[in-house]
């Protein structure tokens, strides 16, 4: 069984946040938003909220992009999925809808579930077609589309 490396997070004020990150973030947000920042190993992650959306946005210490995880009201989730979680994952409470946006695969639909003490997170694409079941999604974790919980064991 492999030992996962969870990586350590801690706020840090925007002076901290090396310049060619700060200017990624200015190219991928395309707005004037003020971010809370926190470093985790080499990346730098930048959180805010945009309307009913909370958004961290993934970039590391060389200015490159990572990943951005939209996080926002399942009620915004298409139909195709709702129905696909409602028929497949009866008795799972849904807890958290996102889009993740991945630098290399792509942007994917993440549903966060949970039932007692099982969470899942159901991974689809744009389109609405089911991926795979994966475990929690935690941004501070790379965490890549393509492993699946049984890779990770």
């Amino acid at each position: 069984m492999a030992i996962g490396l969870v990586a350590y997070s801690q706020k840090i004020d925007k002076s901290q946040v090396p310049d060619p990150v700060k200017k990624m973030f200015e190219v991928k947000t395309n707005d004037t938003l003020t971010p809370a920042w926190e470093k985790a190993g080499d990346n730098f992650l930048a959180s805010f909220s945009k309307s009913e959306m909370k958004a961290q946005v993934v970039i590391n210490s060389k200015g490159e992009w990572q990943k951005t995880v939209w996080t926002f009201p399942y009620q915004y989730v298409p139909q195709k999925i709702k129905d696909n979680i409602l028929t497949g994952y009866a008795g799972y409470k849904v807890v958290k809808a996102s889009i993740i946006q991945y630098l290399t695969d792509g942007d994917f639909y993440a549903i966060e579930m949970k039932k007692k003490k099982v969470v899942q997170t159901a991974v689809y694409d744009l389109k609405g077609e089911f991926k795979k079941l994966d475990s929690p999604l935690d941004v501070k974790k790379e965490v890549k589309p393509e492993e699946t919980k049984e890779e990770k064991k």
